[in-house]
């Protein structure tokens, strides 16, 4: 019993916050501006911080793990790749400035802070050139290659987490008052029920949605499965995308129309998890130079990608979507396009935030010896 109960109470902690996360964004006022993915996020870092409840890591591991997986995979499952071409070429280019906003940062911020970061400032230049090129699997790569002390891993990884939520949460807000403003200044065309869906009685609309998710999740295990057998190791996440998107184009669209609809519900409790995992006071007291550095990182990266909106007049959110796919990888691109209500750029997040995961390890280390 006593290795239930931690079990349970985590699996209830994080549903719960999902739940009411999702009820405030529909009840409350300012819920239904912030959106529920902006909430849940709140709620979590309000829980850790202000109660210092945290989950149970074997809770979080599969929430973050598993779970995330399959919201995924609901996800791409209800994306067709008609436009994806015309969508992913101007993102090309804008995530490629958003990569080199993040550089700028790591060196102005290392150059302006070189006396309080002392000697693991070439450390911390690595690691956050790194996670703010494609997200914390870099950072974690990194780290591996660099072995900074314990201690200091903790630090910037907590830094990281902290600054990566408020960056995430300001552009989910940004995001939503695009859309909210583009759909009062020019109405919406009318939408219409594909023909078939009425061959699909609507109760039977999610179990089959859920169907196509756990086919898709479980193919991509046996192929990466297959591929790290004869020595060709792929991430897991490229194979799961790859699969994901092949299944999304075979016939039965009527089959996926809730796809979309449940990847929203199930991708919410990864981003509770990531609000408990931010731990303010041990940043605050410890780690504040470090702090300041990934604030100032993030924050270059931010003015640079909202001047470029404003004077460039460029597409607030594909600029958005890149960025996020720089500073939190293809999992987070994927859940910003989808809480903006921009289906149609998860796929080319995805990818964007896959090839920051490509190039963010070799451009962390390379930041680290050039500091070095």
């Amino acid at each position: 019993m006593t290795q239930v109960d931690p079990l349970l109470q985590s699996f209830c902690g994080i549903a719960g916050l999902t739940a009411l996360g999702w009820w405030l964004s529909r009840r409350w006022v300012w819920g239904q501006k912030l959106g529920v993915t902006m909430l849940v996020l709140l709620l979590g870092v309000a829980v850790r911080n202000g109660l210092g409840w945290q989950p149970d890591a074997r809770i979080s591991s599969w929430v973050s793990g598993p779970l995330t997986s399959l919201a995924i995979a609901e996800l791409l499952l209800a994306i067709r790749l008609k436009t994806l071409l015309q969508r992913a070429r101007p993102l090309l280019l804008l995530f490629g400035v958003a990569v080199l906003a993040t550089v700028v940062g790591v060196l102005v911020g290392a150059v302006a802070l070189a006396q309080p970061l002392g000697d693991q400032r070439s450390e911390l230049m690595g690691l956050y050139a790194a996670t703010f090129s494609g997200g914390s699997l870099n950072l974690v790569s990194v780290g591996r290659i660099l072995s900074p002390p314990d201690a200091l891993l903790a630090l910037a990884t907590a830094a990281d987490q902290i600054v990566f939520t408020l960056w995430f949460a300001l552009s989910v807000g940004l995001g939503r008052r695009d859309r909210l403003r583009r759909s009062v200044c020019r109405p919406p065309p009318l939408v219409f029920s594909p023909s078939g869906s009425q061959d699909q009685p609507a109760g039977w609309g999610w179990p089959a949605a859920l169907l196509w998710g756990l086919a898709a999740v479980g193919l991509s295990d046996q192929l990466s499965k297959g591929l790290a057998g004869i020595g060709f190791a792929v991430p897991s996440i490229l194979v799961l995308t790859t699969v994901a998107v092949v299944l999304a184009q075979a016939p039965g669209l009527e089959s996926r129309q809730f796809c979309s609809g449940c990847g929203q519900w199930l991708i919410q409790p990864f981003f509770v998890v990531v609000g408990l995992g931010t731990p303010l006071a041990g940043v605050l007291t410890e780690g504040v130079w470090i702090l300041v550095y990934a604030a100032l990182v993030v924050g270059m990266h931010g003015v640079v990608v909202l001047l470029l909106r404003w004077r460039c007049r460029l597409p607030l959110a594909e600029l958005l979507v890149a960025s996020q796919a720089a500073i939190g990888g293809p999992s987070t691109a994927l859940a910003l396009a989808t809480a903006i209500q921009r289906d149609d750029l998860a796929v080319a997040g995805v990818a964007l935030g896959l090839l920051g995961y490509a190039l963010g390890t070799y451009m962390g280390v390379a930041m680290a010896a050039l500091s070095g």
